[in-house]
């Protein structure tokens, strides 16, 4: 049993150990750098290792309660039973405990809770656990010193040592959280910026070939909307050339009905004259009736004048040569007359045939007539068909026009993002 002096005032005291081998043995000067930071000096360390004794006394009784409060926390005893055994881990706190009361600081004491710190981040214990664990460590063992009953003034400095080799403690372990975390986020950055990269270098490299197929494409169709604008220009042309063709038709026609109407105008003129002919025919085989009478009464009385001028003798020779006279010029009359009346029924024939022809003459004039009219009214169809045909074209030369502007505007924007896209796969490559 380790026993301790008491002092004037029944106060205990540190016992005396050998304390000649204490102190900070390391050349890193960070490290020394945070050593000094804390005001861990080497009366710490002395002090540490003179209450290295009643550490070792009660470590077991220390570690027992460390362990019985972490294993109220589920994930903590989870993890404990995964990972190693209770007892093993109460074996390895334990000498880990004591050796931080050994009163040195050197590379072997840093290496082996950088060891420790690396198990702890590779086992999956959060940093929050960890630090509540080593809280109450810190706790059980200032209890034991508070037991000790020391000198206040002792006290307060052997529990000040305490926290501060506490502190370093927990500063090399965060430190490999720290380092860790850091590796993680490197890791984790590398990562990002390789998808980054391929995400991005694929969507560059996807961006530029649309946008190559686009501006082609673009290119095309600015060709194309060009040709259907001089295809509609030229049908605009051909439309006016029809427009123009139907007026001039539409005149022709008009000019086709008034002759036709003067052909008609004509026509029933000639048909009234060849009536009133056929009626003068007519009252001419009347008279011509009449003088064929006449000559045949005038011939019967040159027959009755010769008989008679026969009974007279001598005395009527000079009347027979009279009737003989009048008789022939009554048969030339007759024979005449005759001949008159055969002619007037030739020309009666002839008449009638021109009157036939004249009817089926003012026949056709009036179907040519009510043809031209509909001619007139279709021409009149086309030439509004043909206007509207020509506002149709004239309109879509309009949007032509625009999808040509809009058509140029989509060029010029898939020239710019061909740019965008070479420029954002120059950026990718250097990412």
């Amino acid at each position: 049993m380790l026993s301790f002096k008491r002092n004037k005032v029944n106060k205990m005291i540190l016992p005396e150990v050998d304390i000649t081998k204490t102190g900070v043995f390391i050349s890193d000067q960070e490290r020394l750098h945070q050593i000094d930071l804390l005001n861990l000096t080497n009366e710490d360390l002395r002090i540490a290792r003179q209450l290295k004794p009643t550490v070792e006394k009660h470590i077991v009784e220390v570690v027992e309660q460390f362990y019985a409060s972490i294993e109220t926390v589920a994930s903590m005893k989870e993890l404990i039973q995964q990972h190693s055994s209770g007892e093993r881990l109460r074996q390895t706190l334990r000498q880990h405990v004591i050796e931080m009361f050994d009163g040195i600081i050197d590379d072997t004491f840093i290496e082996k809770r950088t060891r420790v710190a690396k198990v702890h981040v590779r086992i999956g214990l959060y940093p929050k656990w960890y630090l509540a664990a080593f809280q109450k460590l810190e706790h059980n063992l200032i209890e034991k010193i508070y037991g000790l009953e020391l000198e206040t003034t002792l006290e307060r400095n052997v529990i000040d040592s305490v926290k501060k080799l506490i502190s370093f403690e927990q500063q090399i372990v965060l430190e490999e959280y720290d380092q860790f975390s850091n590796q993680l986020l490197e890791q984790q950055q590398e990562k990002t910026r390789m998808y980054v990269k391929n995400v991005m270098g694929s969507i560059s490299s996807n961006l530029e070939s649309h946008s190559l197929h686009t501006s082609e494409s673009v290119e095309t169709l600015i060709a194309s909307t060009s040709e259907v604008n001089k295809h509609v220009k030229s049908s605009i042309q051909d439309a006016k050339g029809t427009r123009e063709a139907s007026e001039k038709g539409y005149e022709q026609m008009l000019l086709l009905k008034k002759h036709t109407n003067e052909i008609n105008e004509k026509t029933n003129e000639m048909s009234k004259m060849i009536h009133a002919l056929d009626a003068s025919s007519s009252e001419i085989q009347a008279v011509i009736e009449i003088v064929k009478n006449i000559a045949g009464q005038t011939n019967l009385l040159a027959l009755n004048s010769a008989i008679e001028a026969a009974r007279a003798g001598e005395h009527g020779k000079g009347f027979a040569v009279v009737a003989d006279e009048v008789r022939k010029l009554a048969d030339q009359t007759k024979k005449s007359v005759e001949q008159i009346a055969s002619l007037i029924g030739v020309s009666s024939g002839v008449t009638s045939q021109v009157v036939t022809a004249i009817q089926d003459i003012q026949n056709l004039v009036t179907n040519g007539i009510e043809e031209n009219e509909r001619s007139m009214q279709e021409f009149e169809n086309i030439g509004k068909a043909v206007n509207i045909t020509i506002q149709d074209f004239q309109e879509v030369e309009q949007r032509m026009d625009i999808l040509s502007n809009v058509v140029t505007t989509i060029g010029e924007t898939s020239e710019q993002l061909k740019q965008a896209a070479t420029e954002l796969e120059t950026t990718v490559r250097k990412f």
